[in-house]
């Protein structure tokens, strides 16, 4: 018996022929006709230099979508690229019209996406998004007063969960500001310093033999299977005493400065034109290993382990270690960022390889707060490092209510009931930026970054965040539709739907 489709099935050609047949409830094909494009479009066009010279560049809803896509579903560059190429819903976000067996764009371009986008154009992007959720919160806040005025039972009253106030000076104030500041540690070994010179040793042998492989020269004396055997030696050991780290720190030491006298001297004898010939990545390596051999040498001699500007990895050298005191990590090896949420929404205000004190974030995040909202909060969500006296006196300046513990010893007499439900609520507020890490960590990889670039690592992590955000955005859109259309088809039905307007849908 022949099975016959009857016209149930889609042909290849037709399939082909446009993408605009496609379900509109699919999750791809919402965000493709709901995300602000026009203003990602202005905002990534910013970035390129190529107004009177050089190829056209991808439209931006292609490298935006593929980047959304990429930090969504957790995949790698080339398999970002397979994943549009297979998906017909995938190719309608990116933008495309028509389904296309073909790659939308190589791999390698992503590198350069990353070079070129920072967290504040992601923040930009946010700010979009925000402002679009909140213009239809508004809506839907119009509609059901509107109903509600038009019911016989109803009072009238406006929704509006946050106060609206204007200050002694004339400000503004609108919203809740949170923040707070984790680590997004970066993908690298462990660091100790038997496999940093190790790892020197080695590098730095396979630089000569590749130099006089290249230039036809005769290679000089090294010493990588001493310092192999040296570092087995210690590695191998069950229990690494003191005793026997030290001394082969001692081996390794004298190993890797005598390999890098005869690179050195490579250089030196037969021209510069041996180290221009090392690739950038290299060359980059190359110092790295000359800057961590001092340190190393410096430490031994001191007898510590710690100094300044500590390089955890010759390939990553701009790595540094943040100490976060958790219980799990007390060091973490990454990016120190500070973060704020506003309405739900994250933002990226501060992002730092050296390790800092948070605390001086504050009046940053509340002026950057000011410059994309155009007022100043009413309240600030932080735990206690951010509420040191400096900080207290900016927000009495401002007239900005802290929500934290006030400084000092507790009072003798036990505070009102009121007052103690008060910092209880504030602080399950404030948990909210907490979990926002953990989402972002465990859900969108904003930890163990991958990106071996400072610039690129820095677009991974505003990236992830940006697509926490988007999602968010879509979540808050349906809610937003379902809302709606119930309400159009029960009207009376208005008391037991609640919208989740907080800060600015007052």
């Amino acid at each position: 018996m022949k099975f016959s489709s009857q016209g149930k099935q889609l042909s290849i050609d037709a399939f082909r022929s446009s993408l605009s047949g496609l379900s509109k409830s699919n999750r791809w094909v919402q965000l493709g006709d709901t995300l602000p494009w026009s203003d990602i479009e202005r905002l990534y066009n910013v970035r390129l230099n190529n107004g009177k010279r050089g190829a056209g560049n991808k439209p931006a809803r292609m490298i935006i979508g593929a980047l959304l896509i990429k930090h969504k579903m957790n995949l790698s560059d080339e398999e970002t690229i397979l994943a549009i190429q297979e998906n017909p819903y995938m190719q309608y976000f990116v933008g495309l019209s028509e389904f296309t067996d073909k790659p939308i764009f190589d791999p390698s371009l992503f590198v350069t996406i990353r070079k070129r986008l920072g967290n504040n154009d992601f923040n930009d992007m946010s700010v979009s998004l925000l402002k679009i959720q909140v213009e239809k919160s508004r809506t839907a806040a119009q509609e059901k007063k509107n109903d509600k005025d038009d019911s016989p039972t109803g009072s009238g009253s406006e929704i509006c969960t946050d106060p609206v106030f204007t200050d002694s000076q004339g400000r503004l104030h609108q919203g809740s500001l949170k923040i707070d500041a984790t680590c997004a540690d970066a993908e690298v070994r462990y660091p100790t310093d038997i496999d940093l010179l190790h790892d020197g040793c080695k590098v730095i042998n396979r630089y000569i033999a590749k130099l006089c492989k290249r230039f036809s020269l005769s290679a000089p004396v090294t010493y990588y299977k001493a310092a192999r055997s040296a570092y087995l030696e210690v590695i191998k050991l069950k229990k690494r005493s003191k005793k026997a780290i030290r001394t082969g720190k001692s081996l390794l030491l004298t190993y890797l400065i005598r390999d890098l006298r005869s690179f050195i001297n490579l250089i030196a004898v037969h021209g510069t034109q041996l180290l221009e010939s090392l690739n950038r990545h290299e060359r980059r390596v190359v110092t790295a290993i000359i800057k961590m051999y001092y340190q190393q040498l410096q430490m031994f001699k001191d007898g510590t382990h710690t100094c300044a500007d500590r390089i955890v990895s010759i390939f990553q050298s701009h790595v540094r270690p943040i100490v976060r005191g958790k219980s799990k990590f007390p060091t973490e090896f990454g990016a120190k960022i500070g973060a704020s949420i506003v309405n739900g929404y994250t933002f990226l205000d501060h992002h730092s390889w050296d390790a800092y004190n948070e605390s001086s974030d504050l009046a940053l995040q509340v002026e950057l707060y000011r410059q994309r909202f155009g007022f100043l909060p009413v309240r600030i969500y932080a735990d206690k490092i951010y509420m040191n006296k400096e900080n207290r006196r900016l927000m009495k300046e401002l007239e900005i209510q802290s929500m934290g513990k006030p400084l000092g010893r507790p009072p003798k007499k036990s505070k009102t009931e009121e007052y103690q439900l008060r910092m209880t609520k504030a602080v399950g507020e404030r948990n909210e930026i907490e979990a926002t890490f953990g989402t972002g960590k465990r859900i969108y990889r904003a930890n163990n970054i991958r990106a071996k670039l400072p610039e690129t690592a820095t677009c991974w992590t505003g990236m992830c965040y940006f697509v926490k955000n988007v999602m968010k955005f879509l979540r808050e859109l349906l809610y937003a539709l379902c809302f709606i259309l119930e309400l159009m088809a029960n009207p009376c039905n208005y008391r037991r739907i609640i919208i989740p307007m907080q800060g600015f849908a007052c």
